[in-house]
């Protein structure tokens, strides 16, 4: 069964300030939310799915790499482990020794 999440109100309305917020998805169960260009998608566990509105790509992204949305709009995430937990931040920012 696919679940939609919907990130609260305060994170699509203004920047997000505590970047140390994560996202624990169950098996199989989806994140659909509407990101700006240049949001980054950090996993830190686990491995994800990821397709976004306008890309005919979809991706595989594993613990420990990033992906940054290219165009504004629609991105849907699932979880392809037991547990996947990630971070959406407000833009891609230099990756640093111990987290991606």
């Amino acid at each position: 069964m696919d679940t939609t999440l919907r990130l609260a109100p305060s994170l699509g309305r203004r920047p997000v300030k505590a970047r140390d917020t994560a996202i624990r998805l169950a098996a199989h169960a989806t994140l659909a939310a509407r990101l700006p260009a240049g949001a980054c998608i950090a996993v830190q566990s686990g491995r994800i799915w990821l397709t976004q509105t306008g890309d005919a790509n979809d991706y595989f992204i594993e613990a420990g790499q990033r992906h940054v949305v290219a165009r504004g709009g629609r991105v849907v995430i699932e979880s392809f482990t037991p547990q996947a937990v990630l971070r959406v931040l407000p833009e891609a920012t230099p990756a640093r020794p111990g987290f991606p």
